[in-house]
């Protein structure tokens, strides 16, 4: 590999990860977004439920099950994103020190 082939994969990767930033912002909201409205759900049925407090836990768990579903889901894209946003670094530090290495070579 070049070095201009290297400058061109590292001017990708940091394109890339300057998406990603933006992404990973936008998930994280939505994932506590997502959180609040499931434990809100559950709030809600908690308090109009009857019986004892174990069977009003349970009941709401079962009422919110969507929303909570929906914050696992939400949860799991943004840790998604995370990971392969440090992949991406890793991929730019491993560039960077080929680069490194071939330049050190030529001089």
């Amino acid at each position: 590999m070049s070095p201009d082939e290297i400058r061109l994969e590292l001017t990708q990767v940091g394109r890339e990860l300057s998406k990603a930033s933006d992404a990973i912002q936008a998930l994280e909201i939505a994932a506590e977004q997502a959180e609040l409205k499931a434990q809100s759900d559950m709030d809600k049925v908690y308090m109009t439920a009857e019986g004892s407090i174990e069977d009003r836990r349970t009941i709401a768990r079962e009422k919110a099950i969507e929303s909570r579903d929906a914050a696992i889901i939400a949860r799991a894209s943004y840790n998604r994103a995370k990971l392969k946003a440090k992949h991406l670094e890793l991929s730019q530090m491993r560039l960077m020190a080929t680069l490194k290495s071939i330049q050190a070579e030529g001089a």
